[in-house]
């Protein structure tokens, strides 16, 4: 799930070495990057990790910094949010950075995050959000990113620790579902005698039997290869990639990819390695609202024939939407720079019957034609700048954006705006709950005949 970069090695955003000085500072909102965000008495704001907003917080607080930023010493009067948070690694472990939290509270706050980008980008009031809540807030992913690293001889398997990129070992996490959950226990026997670190993307493959794909820098230990053959062989795991230093091609063992329940009920591939949301329900609950905002009247009732006109999907992935949008759409294309992902949507389009060109092309340079009229576009991180400019000069009636970033969603939109689209519809799903990361559906149609290209206008 990693190489289109949503879940890329964070930067680390560690302290650098400075004076710090002891400061009150009450919080008054909640950054993207999920830290508290207060005022000095001078004015010179302030950001502060593990804070909730509306509480008053004693803070060792740097001000060279840029921004400023304080290191959370004590809670003086807490926020009506704040909780106490259900794992006990929540405080080394980087991962769930509002667990502190409540689920209400992470929602509100990302939905005001969005909101205020937003209508920063486009210079007007956004519609109202629509806010679709965690559908589990515990135990909820079958894929995650684990990293492992042999020191002196002993596997340490956990996650980032916060801005820092050493290990939070742990041996628990209650975000995982049960099923890719014992990983934590098999990688340190699995990797025993082998040196260097490496990560390890799991996740459920064919039977909900765990499937993994390692990329390490270092040697796998003979046993480790040995370890991986027969869990494979006789049956506890659907299957490993492993991708070493220096090698050409990874070594594969049964069946690597992920595969999950797809919107339809139907089984869905996930190419190994590819980008996917973070658990299966999640990807699918997705995907559903994605298709209803193609329509029309994303009120009405989704469609099940074609009535959505030609669609061009970018960044498709391994076709999650695609499975539901080549089913509505008159004809479908969809763009993937991911060759073994493309692969993947290829065969869930296949094996439902269902027609449609997939082309392994960078999806935010592809050129868009002129008999296309809905766009789908689901971006990593630094967003579709390019794509944007693409969709603005086009003749495309209706686009339907799904981002991982509000500000890169928020620049992209207002380059559509600014083309003469209006954004009709701006929703938050909560795929990624107890953390800071939200993803958001956005859809524009166009509103200004004159905008378009001359090319674009119909007698």
């Amino acid at each position: 799930m990693i190489p289109r970069s949503r879940n890329a090695r964070p930067k680390d955003r560690a302290h650098a070495p400075g004076p710090t000085e002891q400061q009150v500072v009450f919080i008054d909102t909640l950054a993207a990057g999920g830290a508290g965000v207060g005022s000095l008495d001078d004015g010179l704001r302030v950001f502060v990790p593990g804070t909730a907003c509306g509480e008053r917080v004693l803070a060792a607080v740097q001000r060279t910094a840029r921004p400023a930023r304080g290191r959370l010493l004590q809670v003086i009067e807490p926020s009506p949010d704040r909780r106490q948070p259900p794992c006990p690694h929540v405080e080394s472990c980087g991962g769930c950075d509002l667990m502190h939290i409540s689920e209400a509270a992470q929602q509100a706050s990302h939905a005001e995050i969005v909101r205020n980008a937003v209508m920063h980008a486009i210079g007007s009031p956004p519609p109202p959000i629509r806010v679709h809540p965690a559908l589990e807030p515990l135990q909820y992913r079958t894929r995650a990113r684990l990293f492992v690293r042999v020191d002196r001889g002993r596997v340490r398997v956990g996650y980032r620790a916060a801005a820092s990129h050493r290990i939070a070992e742990v041996r628990a996490c209650i975000v995982l579902d049960p099923s890719i959950a014992t990983a934590l226990d098999e990688l340190p026997f699995v990797l025993t005698g082998s040196v260097g670190e490496g990560d390890v993307q799991i996740a459920r493959g064919a039977h909900g039997r765990l499937c993994i794909d390692v990329v390490w820098h270092g040697e796998l230990s003979p046993s480790a290869w040995a370890a991986i053959d027969q869990r494979v062989n006789c049956g506890a795991w659907a299957g490993a990639r492993v991708q070493l230093d220096g090698a050409k091609v990874p070594a594969t063992f049964g069946d690597p990819r992920a595969v999950l329940e797809g919107a339809d009920a139907q089984p869905l591939v996930i190419a190994a390695g590819s980008f996917a949301q973070p658990s299966d329900p999640g990807a699918n609950f997705l995907a559903k609202p994605v298709l209803a905002l193609c329509t029309a009247d994303p009120a009405a009732p989704a469609p099940m024939d074609s009535t959505l006109g030609t669609v061009l999907e970018l960044f498709s992935g391994s076709g999650t939407f695609s499975v539901l949008l080549a089913r509505a759409a008159n004809a479908f294309f969809s763009v993937e720079a991911n060759e073994d992902a493309a692969s993947a949507a290829r065969q869930n389009l296949l094996s439902r019957g269902l027609s449609g060109k997939v082309t392994v092309a960078d999806a935010d340079t592809f050129p868009i034609a002129p008999s296309v009229d809905v766009v789908v576009l689901d971006p990593p991180r630094p967003g579709a700048a390019l794509a944007a400019r693409a969709i603005a000069s086009s003749r495309a009636s209706r686009v339907v954006y799904a981002a991982c970033d509000p500000a890169t969603l928020s620049r992209d939109l207002g380059t559509l705006v600014r083309a003469g689209f209006a954004l009709t519809h701006l929703e938050t799903v909560e795929l990624f709950p107890q953390t800071s990361h939200v993803e958001t559906l956005a859809r524009l149609v166009r509103s200004r005949a004159e905008a378009r290209p001359a090319r674009a206008r119909r007698d």
